[in-house]
């Protein structure tokens, strides 16, 4: 008798954890996933951080080094676009430079960066931006 209701509870407990393995990502979670894909390749600026410093070297030029974290969780990107803003002490901006890195930032990570550029006379601060990526 009591082997004739084990058998039942064993098979149902069998078939409820074999039913468990056998589940596939739903339609809506896909939708959801491209959806997310969509939107983090068509505005990386929202999903790029980046920071730095400078430094003057010895050979008459700025060095800005720092970090680009990449807070997107399914894409990279490639061919960062860098805006240099060089200001005098009063916080008026003396002049721009831009410059491509060719650097893949991968999703949920980050990478460092150093850049060397003209010296511009009577700059006190350089800060940095990201103005541009692609989706890679």
């Amino acid at each position: 008798m009591k082997k004739l209701l084990a058998f039942p509870l064993v098979l149902v407990l069998f078939m409820a954890c074999n039913s468990a393995n056998n589940q596939h990502p739903s339609a809506q979670y896909e939708e959801k996933k491209t959806s997310l894909k969509d939107m983090e390749s068509g505005s990386p600026l929202k999903f790029l951080k980046i920071n730095g410093d400078f430094r003057n070297n010895l050979v008459n030029q700025t060095v800005v080094e720092g970090e680009i974290k990449n807070n997107a969780t399914l894409v990279s990107y490639k061919n960062l676009q860098l805006q240099f803003i060089f200001h005098d002490k009063e916080g008026s901006v003396i002049q721009k430079e831009k410059q491509v890195l060719d650097e893949v930032v991968k999703p949920n990570s980050s990478t460092s960066y150093k850049v060397k550029l003209s010296h511009v006379k009577d700059a006190s601060t350089v800060t940095v931006d990201i103005v541009g990526a692609e989706a890679d």
